[in-house]
């Protein structure tokens, strides 16, 4: 696979960076109502993603502490993610993770590794408040977006980059469309939207997988 001179990797969090849904993970653990029908109704295309997300975070009553508490108990990086972004550091190729999750908790594991300067997030901002955590999404660069992930993937285009994704879920549906090639999770829901639609795309277990098929 040939590597522009401007080439970016964009990196979904949840179930790709690491092994599990932190925010699923999160919601189960704190939240009663049924949050999932959320998922449903963006999967059905009743909402947004940016809706669906604000809907269901705004549920979570704990503290930045509790739920960081929690997940330090199951928290792991998929194999090869620090290899990964050093290569992406060698070789030139911007690492983005661009992320529908939770902010804070992204700051918090990158920071125990050597990488979080390494590591751009592209992602919402969390803010705490008596009812539940509220969002910021970052601004469209291109108003037709279906979502600040699509938006971030065609932006990265339109400056010349040649654009690489890495994701596993729902939430990368609409960017990997317009990526130029796509890296999904084995077995997840996004291999089976890129079968369903012929979005050109190999499934990978471990980040070594994705360092050979660039190199290639």
């Amino acid at each position: 696979m040939v590597v522009d001179v401007k080439s970016a990797l964009l990196c979904d969090f949840d179930g790709t960076i690491v092994t599990f849904d932190t925010s699923e993970f999160l919601l189960d653990k704190f939240v009663k109502e049924d949050w999932r029908i959320l998922d449903t109704y963006l999967e059905r295309g009743i909402i947004t993603l940016e809706e669906c997300l604000q809907k269901q975070y705004i549920l979570l009553r704990a503290s930045e502490e509790q739920m960081l508490r929690v997940l330090e108990k199951v928290f792991s990086f998929r194999q090869n993610f620090e290899k990964l972004v050093r290569y992406c550091d060698r070789k030139g190729i911007h690492f983005i993770v661009v992320s529908a999750g939770l902010d804070f908790v992204m700051n918090h594991f990158l920071s125990c590794t050597a990488l979080e300067k390494s590591v751009e997030i592209y992602a919402a901002e969390t803010r705490f408040t008596l009812n539940g955590i509220k969002l910021t999404f970052p601004k469209f660069y291109d108003r037709s977006s279906l979502d600040f992930k699509e938006d971030f993937v065609k932006h990265c285009k339109k400056q010349g980059f040649k654009t690489f994704y890495i994701g596993d879920g729902l939430t990368d549906f609409n960017a990997v469309r317009k990526a130029d090639f796509t890296f999904a999770i084995t077995n997840s829901k996004l291999a089976e939207f890129c079968k369903k639609e012929r979005i050109p795309h190999l499934e990978i277990n471990d980040f070594q997988e994705v360092i050979d098929a660039i190199d290639n």
